[in-house]
C-alpha cells in the first residue's frame, strides 16, 4: 500500500508520537510520552471501547489487532482475549510494542505485514479490533481489504470493533472534507519528493461503512460515537458480526 513508507518511517523516529500524536508530545518536545503515560492511555481509551463491545457481543478467545503498533491497545487487548494476533506494517513499532509490554505479551504473536493478508487460517478468530488505523490507509477499498480478510478468518457470528472516522463524530476536528482534500493532495506531493513526514487522512459517510460491511458478509452493523475520557472527544467505532 502506497501509505506503508510513512509508518515505517515514523517507527523508526518517533513510535509513541506516531500512534498518539498529540502536540507536544513528540520526541524533542517538551512533553514527550514516557511508556508508562503512553500504556496509561491505552488502557483509558480501550476502557472507553470496551463498555460498547461488551454491550454489542464479543467473544473471548483469539483476536486479531490490525495496526498495532507500539502496543498501546495490545496490552488491554491481551488482558481481555486469550491470545491476540497483532499486525503492523513496521518492524520497529512491533519491536516497541515487546519492550513496553513485556512479559504482558505473553499470549501476543506479533506479526509484520507488508500486504493487507491477515496471516492466519480461515474461521480461526474471535474477534477483530482496529483503532486509528483504517483512516490513514490509501482509499476505501484498502479498508474494504482488510475488512474482507476479516471476514475469512472469522468465525460465524464473531465481531468486529474498529474506528473509522465519519462527518461530525470528532467535535475537536476543524477540517472540512476540502481541508481533509488539500492534506492528501500534499501528503501526495512530499511522498513523491521522499518526506514522510506526514500521513494521508480519510473519513467515511456512515452509509458506506454499513454498505461495505453487508456487501462483505457481516451482519448487524451499528455506529456508536464513544466519548473518550482521555481527551473529551469523541469517536466513532464501528460494530458488526460474521454472518
Amino acid at each position: 500500500m502506497r501509505t506503508n513508507p510513512e509508518w515505517k518511517y515514523w517507527g523508526r523516529h518517533d513510535p509513541l508520537w506516531a500512534v498518539a500524536s498529540k502536540e507536544g508530545r513528540e520526541v524533542g518536545g517538551p512533553n514527550p510520552w514516557t511508556p508508562e503515560e503512553f500504556l496509561a492511555l491505552g488502557a483509558s481509551d480501550f476502557a472507553d471501547v470496551l463498555r460498547h463491545w461488551t454491550h454489542y457481543g464479543v467473544h473471548p478467545g483469539r483476536c486479531v489487532e490490525i495496526g498495532s503498533g507500539a502496543g498501546r491497545m495490545t496490552k488491554p487487548l491481551a488482558q481481555v482475549f486469550d491470545s491476540v494476533l497483532a499486525l503492523d506494517i513496521s518492524a520497529d513499532q512491533i519491536l516497541r510494542a515487546r519492550e513496553l509490554l513485556g512479559s504482558g505479551s505473553r499470549n501476543v504473536d506479533f506479526r509484520v505485514l507488508e500486504q493487507p493478508v491477515i496471516p492466519t487460517a480461515e474461521a480461526s478468530c474471535d474477534a477483530m479490533f482496529s483503532c486509528h488505523v483504517f483512516q490513514h490507509l490509501p482509499g476505501k477499498e484498502a479498508v474494504a481489504t482488510y475488512l474482507r480478510e476479516t471476514h475469512r478468518v472469522l468465525r460465524p457470528d464473531r465481531s468486529v470493533c474498529f474506528h473509522v472516522p465519519v462527518p461530525g463524530a470528532h467535535i475537536s476536528s476543524r477540517q472540512s472534507a476540502l481541508g481533509y482534500a488539500a492534506r492528501n493532495f500534499y501528503t501526495r506531493i512530499k511522498r513523491a519528493l521522499g518526506i514522510l513526514d506526514i500521513a494521508e487522512y480519510h473519513w467515511y459517510p456512515v452509509r458506506d461503512i454499513f454498505l461495505m460491511l453487508m456487501d462483505l458478509g457481516f451482519k448487524d452493523p451499528e455506529l456508536r460515537i464513544v466519548a473518550m475520557s482521555s481527551n473529551g472527544d469523541y469517536h466513532s467505532y464501528f460494530f458488526a458480526r460474521k454472518a
